[in-house]
């Protein structure tokens, strides 16, 4: 099994470690490494997923300006229909908010109930790998995307059309990765 580990380290290791752009990054080629490595992988992601995020807050902040304009004494107060758009536009920034803190702290593998007792844990190991390259590729397109945001675009019927898609791949590997870890207990 050793061996197979060792394995890991060529193709999406390699090119993980590139990705993160890290000298420590070993690629998952020492069990103990395996905790800090992963830790490091959805650290990065989660900070993408924080660019993105603010991107669309600062977005919703200049729509605001505009769509409620300056006070007045007739009307004090912004449209209803309004604050119902800054409502939802709001709830969509939280959900963001609520990925990043769940990239963030998810589960850990375990190193000791798991890898040493399993005769697949190389195999969970690559599983592993490849999802946390597809976390970060996907929360990496995410942030891309959200920087298109602005406050014109808030103003459509659809605005975050652009990041549907990205969410989408970034929440799906999100559940994968969970289940995956889940599973291996």
């Amino acid at each position: 099994m050793d061996r197979r580990l060792h394995e890991i380290e060529d193709g999406l290791g390699r090119e993980l470690g590139a990705f993160l752009g890290s000298v420590n990054f070993s690629g998952y080629s020492d069990r103990e490494r395996l905790r800090s490595d992963d830790l490091a992988v959805r650290s990065v992601a989660s900070q993408e997923v924080l660019v993105a995020k603010n991107a669309v807050s600062e977005a919703i902040s200049a729509w605001w300006r505009d769509a409620a304009g300056e006070p007045t004494r007739e009307q004090p107060f912004p449209k209803p229909e309004v604050n119902h758009k800054l409502r939802e536009l709001r709830a969509f920034e939280q959900s963001l908010a609520d990925l990043e803190s769940a990239i963030r702290s998810a589960p850990a593998p375990d190193i000791d109930a798991v890898w040493n007792r399993r005769s697949d844990g190389a195999q969970v190991l690559n599983e592993l790998l490849a999802l946390d390259k597809a976390l970060l590729e996907s929360s990496r397109r995410l942030a891309d995307s959200a920087h298109g945001i602005s406050a014109s675009t808030l103003a459509d019927v659809e605005p975050f059309a652009s990041l549907r898609a990205p969410l989408s791949d970034l929440q799906s590997v999100s559940e994968q990765r969970k289940r995956l870890i889940a599973n291996a207990r």
